[in-house]
């Protein structure tokens, strides 16, 4: 069976706006973790320092899925990442 060119442009269109979520969540995730870190210099309480710590190594968890998510989804991105690590 094969597709239209309707249904071809729909699924992009539909694959590019995942995309620009997953991107979005992305930023998101970094922007904490940069938070995150600021506010660990900033503390004086240790069990706070100690808690952002164990909350930034879960946020690299996210960039990390997130980043596989957008791999598997973009090919073009995916060929980039080749090229860099």
């Amino acid at each position: 069976m094969s597709h239209s060119f309707e249904e071809d442009y729909d699924e992009q269109l539909a694959i590019q706006d995942d995309l620009d979520m997953l991107r979005e969540d992305l930023i998101g995730e970094l922007q904490a973790i940069n938070q995150y870190h600021d506010h660990i210099l900033n503390l004086e309480n240790e069990e706070a320092v100690i808690a952002l710590e164990r909350i930034i190594e879960k946020e690299k968890e996210h960039v990390a899925e997130l980043l596989r998510l957008i791999h598997n989804l973009d090919p073009v991105q995916a060929d980039k990442f080749k090229e860099i690590l």
